[in-house]
Parts: C-alpha cells; structure tokens; sequence
C-alpha cells in the first residue's frame, strides 16, 4: 500500500510540475517569429559561424552565439531544430545578462538550455540539460535517459519549447516535459544561441512574452 501511495505522490508531482508550463503556453498569447529567415533583430557574437540557407538558420561550431537584440523577461519559446551531426553540441541562453563570457567566447551571467545530441559521446548532459553560468546552482529535475528516449536522432526535425516564468524554467522535448530548474535569478537577459561541437539548424524559433 505503502508503495502504491508513493508512487501516486509521484505522478501527482510529476503532473503538477508542468502544468504551469502548459497553461502558459495555451494562455492565448500570441506567439511571433523571432527568426524571419533574416537576421535581423540578431546580433553574432564573437565570431560565431552563421549562415542562412533556403530560410534555416544554421550555426557550426567552434564558438562564438548569436545573441537577440532585445532583453526579455517572462515568455515561452517554440523551435524547430534537427542535429546536423551525431556529435552536435549547442543550446539556447535565457535571460543572459552577458557582462562577461567564458571559454570560446561564450555569455557568461547567463542559463544555458543544453541542445546536446544524446548520439554522441561527450561527456556533458545532453538535450535538456541546464548550466547556470556564472549563477549560483539550484534545484533541477531532469534525468539524461528521458532526453534519449524523447530524442529523434540525426537530421530529424524536433520541437523544443521553453518556459520562463518568474523563477522557473522549463522544457519540453517533442511535447513531452523533461526538464524543470527553480531559481532563477535574473529577471530579463538576452535570448540566444550556442555555437561550439558540430552543426545545429533551425527553422522556426518564436515567443510569446507573458
């Protein structure tokens, strides 16, 4: 009986830990391209290799971002992402204040959406997973066998979407909840991209700011 409850209390968790996340995003607001086939509203970082080919937005390693122009607060993302190799390493900064940058020309004062193919070899987490740079740590749920399990693989068209709201951020992998960190602590910060290990493309990326 014991174990029967216990298991109930985790479902329980397990649902209400995203339904904050999917009642923002079907609040009704409206969503909007922040990638429009151009680059405009973007600004490349630190010699980021960017290029945009047929309307994707491709990014190849070894270093360097492509950082928004804007500061946002509060808002959810939708992109469309393939790895264009086993091996692909990115992710998507949140709220980056960016007063500084580590290793290869990366934001430092920043959260960092890993965007990791679980293909691959390297030793840190893959899609999901979160670094809090420069940031203190804090409570994070995600376990790296759920991102295998959910991932599409090499050259597959996937869907990650992103919560931030408040102090929380969460993820969904192909529209399911993977990943959920507390305490965040800047309150707005730049969006953007990571370019260090293989090729990433995207052909969507839009918000809808709360």
């Amino acid at each position: 009986m014991r174990r029967i409850q216990l298991v109930a209390a985790a479902a329980l968790l397990g649902f209400s830990m995203f339904t904050g996340a999917a009642a923002f995003a079907q609040s009704g607001t409206a969503f909007r391209p922040l990638f429009d086939g151009t680059l405009e509203g973007w600004t490349v970082e630190n010699d980021a290799a960017v290029s945009i080919v047929d309307g994707v937005l491709r990014l190849d390693e070894p270093r360097g971002w492509l950082r928004s122009n804007e500061r946002y607060g509060d808002f959810s993302l939708r992109i469309e992402f393939r790895f264009v190799d086993d091996d692909t390493d990115s992710g998507i900064f949140v709220r980056a204040v960016a007063d500084g940058t580590f290793a290869f020309g990366w934001p430092n004062n920043a959260y960092q959406v890993q965007l990791r193919n679980p293909i691959g070899e390297s030793r840190f987490p893959p899609v999901g997973g979160i670094f809090r740079h420069g940031k203190p740590d804090g409570e994070t749920r995600f376990d790296p066998a759920d991102a295998e399990r959910l991932s599409l693989g090499t050259g597959e068209w996937q869907t990650l979407e992103i919560d931030v709201v408040g102090e929380t951020l969460r993820v969904r992998l192909n529209g399911e909840p993977l990943t959920e960190a507390l305490g965040i602590e800047n309150p707005t910060g730049f969006i953007g991209i990571q370019a260090e290990r293989g090729a990433i493309e995207f052909r969507a990326f839009e918000i809808a700011e709360r």
